[in-house]
């Protein structure tokens, strides 16, 4: 079953897994910076061992240096295997001075919210962005479980490298990581009454900012799986 809320043509940004950078929520920029709103290219694609694997690229123009004025490479590699799927994130720095940004995966799953739950979160230190999301509240994940009785948005700084996902809907899906140091958990709740009821998004994040000089790189991976 289709474990991944699909977006459309329309709001290619509602569903999949949209990225955030070089900018994660508000700040100087558009909300989540601008590569969730522009077109990808295909480098690379091929089957091996029999999983399909594409990679795609972003760099700088115009309009991203509008905004954002470095030259960059951003290269996302995704590998769909028969219960997972991997994703690669790398960010390269082709600029001649040092850059900083901070990043998400925005992914979106399908669930029932009213029984959604995430494992894996107790003990982490958490930036509540309800009811500002400019001055999040400061505090300490308590629960085993996660739950979303009503609108939820919430960084999880220090997050374990592994997550569990139940979807309302009888599946447990594990999110697993490499580098995305920290977690955020997201539902619009009645903002978004039409469809809120039918997703959850469990993102994998680097909210502290990175820095990057000329040639240097950084890299982060995603597994989400079926189990």
């Amino acid at each position: 079953s289709d474990q991944m809320l699909c977006s459309t043509a329309r709001n290619p940004s509602g569903g999949g897994i949209p990225h955030c950078f070089p900018q994660f929520g508000p700040g100087p920029m558009q909300q989540h910076g601008f590569a969730r709103n522009v077109n990808w290219s295909i480098t690379d694609s091929e089957v091996t061992e029999g999983d399909p694997t594409v990679t795609l690229e972003l760099k700088d123009d115009s309009y991203s240096r509008s905004m954002w004025d470095f030259s960059f490479q951003a290269l996302y590699k995704v590998v769909l295997h028969s219960t997972s799927l991997s994703t690669t994130l790398k960010i390269i720095n082709t600029d001649d001075k040092p850059f900083s940004f901070t990043s998400a995966l925005h992914t979106y799953f399908s669930a029932s919210i009213a029984g959604v739950s995430v494992k894996g979160l107790k003990g982490s230190k958490t930036l509540n962005k309800d009811p500002d999301p400019k001055n999040p509240l400061e505090g300490k994940e308590e629960r085993d479980e996660v739950t979303f009785p009503g609108f939820v948005d919430c960084v999880y700084l220090g997050a374990p490298s592994e997550l569990t996902l139940d979807n309302g809907l009888g599946d447990k899906i594990v999110i697993s990581n490499t580098n995305w140091s920290d977690a955020v958990l997201w539902n619009p709740h009645l903002q978004m009454e039409a469809c809120y009821k039918d997703f959850v998004c469990v993102e994998n994040a680097k909210i502290e900012t990175v820095q990057l000089g000329p040639k240097e790189s950084w890299v982060a991976e995603q597994k989400i799986e079926l189990i």
